[in-house]
């Protein structure tokens, strides 16, 4: 038996404050260390409520900066995707491009609507810091 029953009191103590210490001393001069990881945008376009039926439309969305993605044939900064229905997410790369050029086209590749945007990004995830995965909203006006 120990014959001064406050000495584990004591180096417990001791134990506590030298590691609280060290612990502020570690975070007083850190650096925020961004994981390793990739994400993509997401831009949902929309028709307005006035468009007639788009069957078989398709969506042209044109980059102000590089938006597809990496290893992809055609260029960086253009992408087409099937239109099916009022509205469709297109996923970008990890950019947010300060304006896009929206294009309609019919089944057939008529030109049926244009519309340049400046999507309103929006952080869904991951940090100011480290970046993260955004989102935005375009509605492209009827013809």
């Amino acid at each position: 038996m120990d014959d001064e029953p406050s000495s584990g009191w004591v180096a417990g103590g001791a134990c506590t404050v030298a590691a609280a210490l060290a612990l502020a001393a570690c975070g007083a001069g850190a650096e925020t260390v961004c994981p390793a990881i990739g994400w993509s945008n997401a831009l949902t376009v929309g028709l307005a409520d006035d468009w007639p039926p788009v069957d078989g439309a398709s969506l042209r969305v044109e980059c102000s900066s590089r938006c597809g993605p990496y290893g992809r044939d055609g260029p960086a900064d253009v992408l087409t995707t099937p239109l099916g229905g009022p509205s469709t997410v297109v996923q970008l790369d990890m950019t947010a491009p300060d304006s896009v050029v929206l294009t309609v086209l019919a089944a057939d590749g008529t030109e049926l609507a244009q519309h340049e945007a400046g999507p309103d990004w929006r952080r869904v995830g991951g940090s100011e810091e480290c970046g993260g995965p955004m989102a935005a909203v375009v509605t492209v006006p009827a013809p």
